[in-house]
């Protein structure tokens, strides 16, 4: 055998040692990127107000959402992802008090994030989430508000402005709290 034949032979099972830890690793993460974690610090953010970044979500139910159009009323971002253990235990939490407030100008989103169509589908089913939710694809709406981990919260008031921020699954009465404050022109 000649020595071509041989760094031939040896680079092809190094490149495919290499592509098969990679497939072993995406299939085993479930193609969950490896720099998104869970958040381990929970509560209210201190952030500094600022003006909500629009987007256009397209839902899991069909149609779509646009940001903008639902100035006038406050909007609370909830990202989330069906692998995630606080997401689901705070999802409960989210329906409920959504369907306390949404007929008081009151509207949740849901953006799951770096998650699978069908999973996401059937977190929404599992928990009866009423809210529109959709799929952030390629992270644009997660990058242009900075979530870092999940589940991560952003509260946007009337006028359009991120006036508070949680880390972490939030409590019913943390949230009812929130809402009120805003509502009432105090948060």
């Amino acid at each position: 055998m000649n020595k071509r034949a041989i760094i031939i032979g040896v680079s092809l099972l190094t490149l495919a040692a290499f592509f098969s830890l990679l497939g072993w690793a995406i299939a085993h993460s479930k193609g969950i990127p490896g720099s998104l974690g869970i958040n381990k610090v929970f509560g209210e953010a201190t952030i500094q107000e600022r003006p909500a970044p629009d987007f256009t979500l397209h839902l899991i139910e069909g149609g779509s959402v646009t940001l903008e159009n639902l100035k006038g009323n406050v909007v609370m971002l909830d990202f989330w992802s069906s692998w995630c253990p606080p997401c689901r235990k705070e999802a409960p939490n989210l329906a409920k008090v959504y369907s306390e407030y949404r007929d008081k100008g009151v509207e949740f989103i849901g953006i799951s994030i770096w998650d699978r169509l069908g999973d996401a589908e059937d977190y929404v089913r599992e928990f009866r989430l009423t809210y529109p939710s959709g799929i952030d694809p390629n992270g644009a709406i997660l990058m242009d508000y900075g979530v870092v981990g999940i589940p991560e919260k952003f509260f946007i008031d009337a006028e359009g402005q991120i006036v508070a921020k949680y880390v972490g699954p939030s409590s019913v009465e943390d949230l009812r709290t929130t809402l009120d404050d805003i509502l009432s022109g105090q948060h």
